[in-house]
């Protein structure tokens, strides 16, 4: 049995409380792990969330930037401890079975990706020498790194669920990730004209294409799969679309090892695919 350690931060109904450790328990339940222990955060609102990341990230050392203002909610394991933090103020803005999907998500990676060394991914080879070769800067391969490594680990996470037979869920849940956010198109409007940034955005929706990419086998045919793709990416200009609809169909293939092997066969992937054409037409346009 998983040993539970809740902390709250503002007013958390009791029912919804408990609704949430129902959900997170029978999960526990239904999937093999080897979890001992767990912390839940409960967050009131947004402000309470960003407030308390804010200082646990400055706390551990994390240097990257906050990309998860937006989610349902989160999990890591800075602390060497999985640890799944929920905004209920956000979590209630999704329909219930969204909600659902959300927690059961964190779960799987507390699961699969409940300890430190899952937060600590290093600058690939092939990473640094892009860096070197069109002088990005030391943070942009941070916020690179991080944004891959979410993306295979949330696709391992949804391969997990499918196994325990989570799957309605977890297709509405995918698919509400994939609607562009007003984050996601802002970032792109601004992004546009500066290749690196492009890369980064593309990068920052492929966490939300992995998970459904994962699920393709219970979806239905693969044209289905592509044309939810195409909706969520529909503000993309066409070469970058159909870049990022390449990189999808390839992931599966590609995602055999361990995490840290995907990691590094994404990562170099991404670079071939997407982040060095977009830097080599910069170039070739000046």
């Amino acid at each position: 049995m998983v040993k539970i350690a809740l902390k709250k931060f503002g007013r958390i109904p009791k029912e919804t409380e408990k609704e949430i450790l129902g959900i997170i328990k029978e999960c526990y339940e239904r999937l093999p792990h080897s979890v001992e222990l767990l912390d839940i955060l409960l967050f009131e609102n947004p402000s309470f969330m960003k407030s308390f990341y804010f200082l646990e990230r400055r706390a551990v050392g994390v240097v990257t930037e906050d990309f998860g203002d937006s989610f349902l909610a989160r999990h890591d394991a800075w602390r060497g401890t999985p640890r799944i933090a929920v905004c209920l103020e956000t979590m209630e803005r999704a329909p219930r079975l969204i909600q659902i999907g959300s927690l059961r998500h964190e779960v799987g990676h507390s699961i699969l990706h409940g300890s430190i060394e899952y937060y600590v991914f290093p600058i690939t080879k092939k990473l640094a020498e892009t860096s070197r070769k069109f002088n990005l800067p030391k943070g942009y391969s941070f916020n690179l790194t991080y944004l891959i490594s979410i993306a295979v680990k949330d696709f391992e996470v949804a391969k997990l669920l499918l196994g325990g037979g989570y799957v309605r869920d977890q297709i509405a849940y995918s698919r509400y990730l994939l609607k562009p956010s007003k984050d996601d198109l802002t970032a792109w409007r601004l992004s546009e004209g500066n290749p690196a940034l492009m890369a980064l955005c593309l990068a920052g929706r492929l966490k939300d294409l992995a998970c459904l990419i994962a699920l393709s086998p219970t979806v239905g045919r693969k044209h289905t799969i592509k044309k939810m793709m195409e909706e969520g990416l529909s503000y993309l200009p066409r070469e970058a679309l159909g870049r990022m609809l390449k990189f999808a169909e390839k992931l599966p293939r590609t995602m055999v090892g361990d995490t840290f092997q995907n990691f590094n066969i994404a990562m170099d992937m991404f670079i071939e695919d997407l982040l060095s054409p977009l830097l080599e037409a910069k170039l070739r346009s000046t």
